[in-house]
């Protein structure tokens, strides 16, 4: 879970501390996003561990300069996570959160400004710089994590000092869980769901076991959280493809190819419906 659009301000801090003191403290904020670029092997995994049940999967044709994407998320539609086109993956943790000062002379960022931020961005150079257009300090930002086709990645969070702070690296593995990279003490610390998924993916690393889908997949099964995993997804952002688990049912996935969803003009479903449409499609 995560506070994408959380509108806060600085009058209503002691409430934002107190939201992100229950986020902390709740299982229902216990996402956990990685990402992985070690030689060939490009991934990104999220799993989606929330209270609400209607998830929602839907796919945004391209147009003009404007990437096509598939996103997930729930009801409004509220974009949780997703990949476009040319590759750049993201999702977001909560309950890591500080204060953003303003900047009064930069505009707001659009609406659901993910939403435009997968549309217009290919790199996570893109992302940097998109981010750098606009103050978001009306409405703060979770902690989220990119991972474009170069193997690039970027964790983006909040400083204590009340400033987007970019952490960007070329290779490796990545990984965030419900507390602040640069300041542990904000949100959930020791975590055990990043020292199970940070084992694995430093044995990967070094060679120990395989970098497989077989591997990547027990990572997400080893983080669910009976009753809140929502869903979980691996990204190729190589070969554009997302494989999608739902309810933390390991042995029912869905593996999507990106580029023909697209061809095929997109379409917006709740997840239950589509698994269900994509069952049946197939004679299984």
């Amino acid at each position: 879970m995560k506070l994408l659009g959380l509108q806060t301000s600085r009058s209503r801090v002691p409430v934002l501390l107190l939201v992100i003191a229950l986020l902390a403290a709740s299982p229902c904020a216990a996402c956990t996003v990685f990402s992985y670029a070690v030689g060939e092997i490009l991934r990104f995994g999220n799993s989606e561990d929330y209270d609400l049940f209607n998830t929602r999967i839907w796919f945004v044709p391209p147009g003009g300069s404007l990437h096509g994407a598939l996103c997930l998320g729930f009801d409004g539609p509220s974009l949780q996570g997703g990949m476009n086109d040319a590759g750049l993956c993201f999702d977001a943790t909560a309950g890591t959160s500080f204060i953003l000062n303003a900047h009064p002379e930069k505009p707001r960022p659009p609406g659901v400004w993910t939403t435009y931020l997968l549309a217009q961005c290919a790199t996570v150079d893109d992302v940097i710089a998109f981010m750098n257009r606009y103050d978001f300090s009306y409405g703060g930002i979770a902690q989220m994590l990119f991972l474009d086709r170069n193997g690039d990645s970027l964790i983006v969070t909040s400083g204590v000092d009340g400033e987007i702070v970019f952490l960007r690296k070329h290779g490796g593995y990545r990984l965030i869980t419900n507390f602040n990279v640069t300041a542990r003490w904000r949100g959930t610390y020791p975590c055990w769901r990043y020292d199970f998924a940070d084992g694995l993916l430093r044995s990967m690393e070094v060679g120990a076991m395989p970098a497989s889908p077989t591997g990547f997949r027990n990572i997400l099964a080893g983080v669910r959280i009976p009753g809140y995993t929502r869903y979980s997804n691996l990204f190729d952002p190589v070969a554009l493809t997302a494989t999608i688990y739902r309810e933390g049912d390991f042995a029912d996935a869905r593996t999507i190819d990106l580029q023909q969803a697209l061809d095929a003009g997109g379409g917006h479903y709740l997840l239950e419906d589509y698994f269900r449409m994509t069952a049946e499609a197939s004679g299984s």
